[in-house]
């Protein structure tokens, strides 16, 4: 399904992302002395702008696809991707303001950082099982091959009109900056 290869390397992209984050996590709770909150602010950057302004802008057209095609968007698979994409935005936030007040020396703010960063990865990782095992197999049954080749072109508009229209290189090097300064705290 051609979906399915538009969607894959931004899955690739955001799954190396969550790794990052994710040893991000690992020693903010175990070594608390190198940990430092512009790592998780610079990560919220990622997030803002590839993830929410980009990735979530496309599955937005899945959405309106399987809307079209008479699927509820309260509960069911796409009530779940819409909650997992409003929980990965209020996740988003607490970690971006929690590591904003950590970097203002609020220590307390530390462990919200931890929490977050904990739970947005949990969040983004079940999201995108849920693009790839209910979404895509949902979307491949209720579409003909015309539609398919519609919603790809929209998907490229996207892409080269929103909010990935600086390249995909910029945030690939991104995480590139994360996994350096992770190379830095060991």
């Amino acid at each position: 399904m051609r979906i399915v290869k538009k969607f894959r390397p931004d899955q690739d992209n955001i799954s190396r992302f969550i790794a990052v984050l994710g040893n991000g996590l690992v020693i903010l709770t175990s070594n608390k002395q190198m940990a430092r909150p512009d790592f998780f602010i610079l990560a919220h950057s990622f997030i803002q702008d590839y993830i929410e302004e980009g990735f979530f802008k496309k599955e937005e057209l899945l959405i309106k696809t399987l809307e079209e095609c008479g699927f509820s968007t309260v509960g069911g698979q796409i009530g779940g991707l819409l909650g997992d994409q409003k929980k990965s935005h209020e996740t988003a936030e607490v970690l971006a303001n929690s590591a904003k007040q950590w970097q203002a020396g609020d220590e307390v703010a530390r462990s919200e950082v931890g929490w977050a960063a904990s739970e947005y990865t949990s969040t983004i990782r079940e999201h995108l099982e849920r693009l790839r095992n209910l979404i895509f197999p949902l979307l491949e049954q209720a579409i003909s091959i015309d539609d398919e080749h519609a919603l790809s072109a929209e998907i490229d508009k996207i892409v080269f009109e929103g909010g990935l229209k600086d390249g995909v290189e910029k945030y690939v090097k991104l995480i590139e900056m994360l996994e350096d300064e992770l190379s830095d705290w060991r």
